[in-house]
């Protein structure tokens, strides 16, 4: 198995960080008609091939995973999630998913209007307001 180009490592490193699982970004760098088993040696080598994870830590922030603060972890982990379910979405037709893909491409669905709502990871409005009553209430004493 040959090893990814510089600009393939660059590449493949960006293909994992927009979503792409490994299985899949691996397809854009071998023929078409590739055999199963050159697919399964290219998933095992080139994500810890030292090019691409050179490039996977330029672009999540320029430190290493173990390096990084809880806070940049966080991040780094939650950026590539959202990413993940939007590959996810992009990839699969809502009209032909059924079962667990279906379940799927709608768990990712709401959480990526969440997400770009500004609510993500913040109660509902209706909860908010119903915790604002309920201080509301404490604070004037109304309710102990």
């Amino acid at each position: 198995m040959r090893p990814l180009t510089p600009t393939e490592a660059e590449q493949f490193a960006l293909m994992l960080l927009s979503g792409a699982p490994v299985s899949d970004a691996v397809r854009y760098f071998l023929d078409p008609l590739a055999p199963e088993d050159l697919l399964v040696e290219a998933a095992e080598m080139w994500p810890t091939q030292p090019d691409v994870l050179e490039a996977l830590q330029r672009y999540t922030g320029g430190e290493a995973w173990h390096r990084m603060t809880d806070e940049q972890r966080l991040e780094v982990a939650i950026k590539k999630h959202y990413n993940e379910m939007a590959y996810f979405l992009w990839t699969v037709n809502y009209v032909e998913a059924v079962g667990a893909d279906k379940v799927k491409a709608d768990t990712c669905r709401v959480a990526l209007e969440t997400k770009l709502a500004g609510m993500a990871g913040q109660e509902s409005p209706l909860a908010r307001f119903y915790h604002d009553m309920l201080a509301k209430y404490d604070h004037q004493g109304a309710v102990s």
